[in-house]
């Protein structure tokens, strides 16, 4: 079987990168023939670096440009390559199968409007590049042909109510996460990890590991120590606008709580001197970090807006919290207060995280494979 996957751009730190560098993999040892079709894709490691990879290079002066350019030199090039199966991780036509990884852009926009003032609603209603997103949303939903994967039931219901695509065309396979590589830590190794990030032993730790901490919500973490003055962070993620996040913690003076440590290659040492771990998203259709927290059986707070929120709370592995750094606190005040509580959700925790063992979810992808390309 040949396979085609389709994504713009490597990330280093990006949840869908990764997933495409652990899928692929698995896929190659299994004799799936994969290539990827990209803009550029820098091998970061062994697992990107053995990958077969076509440049689809875009060009233009504006985002919309580059976008459409792009779904141009992809069309080109699956005209010169033969696939049994083309699987896009971008919106654009002319794939069998699309993998709603980034979940719907309209949803995305709704959310982002409810915390924007006046002045940037109307710009983000009017943006050229969401209005091209959002129509080519549209336009896919049109297309029978195409299949939508989604990775959580949040993304499934969007896809469902916002663009009004059957259930039928609709598959729900979650990411998944090694379960051996992520798991709990013994007492000697989160001792190491603490020693590592200059933590006392004996004090509560949060995690937070995200790239783009305006929508990973970073900042409502931090100002959330207003309530929470044992606690200590460990913030982990690439932003462009990081100097902001460390501005807050200057001027309230929490520089001996508060490690910022940008994008890591290893997050496990991050997790493994955590007790908790938080990521109050805006949107976040299936975060990879969250499951990568449930595999070392840390009590997730999140919120509503995750696509693994209603799994944690169905688990007990965890609790929802509001978007806002009261809310924040409040959780991770409860959640510290009550051992024993904190004993039983870090054990649901990894018992949740099993439930999403990448072996099993890759089971799930070449079972989806096989059906597609069965004869009608």
């Amino acid at each position: 079987m040949k396979l085609a996957i389709i994504r713009r751009r490597y990330t280093p730190y990006g949840g869908a990168e990764r997933f495409i560098e652990r899928i692929a993999r698995h896929l190659m040892e299994r004799g799936v023939n994969t290539t990827i079709l990209a803009e550029q894709w820098g091998a970061k490691n062994d697992a990107s670096a053995s990958l077969q990879v076509v440049r689809a290079a875009s060009s233009g002066w504006s985002r919309v440009a580059r976008f459409r350019s792009f779904e141009q030199a992809v069309e080109k090039n699956l005209r010169t390559h033969s696939f049994d199966l083309v699987q896009s991780h971008e919106r654009l036509m002319g794939a069998d199968v699309y993998r709603a990884g980034d979940g719907v852009h309209a949803a995305w926009i709704q959310r982002r409007l409810r915390e924007v003032g006046h002045w940037k609603a109307r710009w983000l209603q009017r943006d050229p590049y969401h209005r091209a997103a959002m129509k080519m949303e549209k336009q896919m939903a049109g297309d029978l042909h195409l299949h939508f994967v989604a990775n959580s039931g949040l993304v499934a219901s969007e896809l469902r109510e916002m663009l009004d695509i059957s259930t039928q065309r609709i598959t729900v396979i979650p990411n998944g996460v090694d379960t051996v590589h992520f798991a709990p830590p013994g007492e000697s190794v989160r001792h190491v990890a603490r020693e590592q990030f200059y933590l006392p032993q004996d004090v509560p730790v949060v995690a937070f590991v995200g790239s783009g901490f305006a929508r990973k919500g970073a900042s409502y973490l931090v100002e959330a120590l207003r309530w929470l003055p044992d606690v200590f962070l460990l913030l982990c993620g690439h932003d462009k606008n990081r100097h902001a996040l460390e501005a807050l913690v200057k001027k309230n003076h929490w520089h001996s709580r508060v490690k910022i440590l940008g994008g890591v290659e290893d997050v496990r040492p991050v997790l493994h001197a955590a007790d908790v771990f938080a990521l109050p998203s805006l949107y976040d259709p299936s975060p990879n970090a969250v499951l990568e927290a449930l595999g070392c059986g840390l009590p997730i707070i999140t919120t509503a807006d995750t696509g693994l929120a209603q799994e944690i709370v169905a688990a007990k592995a965890g609790a929802i919290c509001e978007r806002d750094a009261a809310s924040l606190a409040s959780q991770i005040e409860a959640l510290f207060a009550d051992r024993d509580q904190h004993s039983m959700m870090a054990s649901s925790a990894r018992e949740l995280a099993m439930k999403f063992d990448q072996e099993k979810i890759v089971g799930e992808w070449l079972d989806f494979y096989q059906r597609r390309m069965a004869p009608a």
